[in-house]
């Protein structure tokens, strides 16, 4: 029985110290109070894309509808203490296979990394993480998004 007990604890510990995807980390965390989780899939930025692109004022938003195909955003700023310094253990987790880093930084109890999926020269899959002691958030963009489109919507977004 002792060993059963120990066995099964070694095996506990072994599995919360493992990586952890993007989609692991969403999971966990967007159902913590007062979390704020937003899921747009590939059917809501179709029924969109026709409003956007009678709007000749904003090329970036149609660069932006026409090149994402769905987005998740989970904001922790509001959730307790102790839910962002879990959330910025499981940041550190987060396995980045398959991903090209484009930033990282950790400086000063804060986390930021940038990493790109690519397939065929096409940004496939954008993922944002920024996370400190005040305020942790994810972005996951997921599309077909050309290295020129993602420079102008970064300009205009400046």
């Amino acid at each position: 029985m002792k060993q059963l007990f120990i066995s099964l604890l070694i095996i506990f510990a072994s599995a919360s110290a493992t990586a952890q995807t993007p989609g692991d980390l969403f999971a966990q965390y967007k159902g913590k109070k007062n979390a704020e989780y937003v899921h747009m899939g590939r059917v809501l930025f179709k029924l969109l894309r026709p409003l956007v692109n009678h709007n000749d004022d904003d090329p970036t938003a149609r660069t932006v509808m026409r090149s994402i195909r769905s987005m998740r955003a989970l904001n922790l700023e509001d959730c307790s203490q102790k839910v962002k310094e879990q959330f910025l253990e499981s940041a550190k987790r987060l396995s980045t296979k398959g991903y090209e880093q484009i930033v990282s930084s950790n400086v000063d109890g804060e986390r930021t990394l940038v990493l790109v999926k690519l397939k065929k020269n096409a940004i496939r899959e954008l993922l944002v993480l920024n996370a400190d002691d005040e305020d942790c958030q994810l972005v996951q963009l997921k599309g077909k998004m050309k290295h020129v489109d993602l420079d102008d919507i970064i300009k205009n977004v400046k």
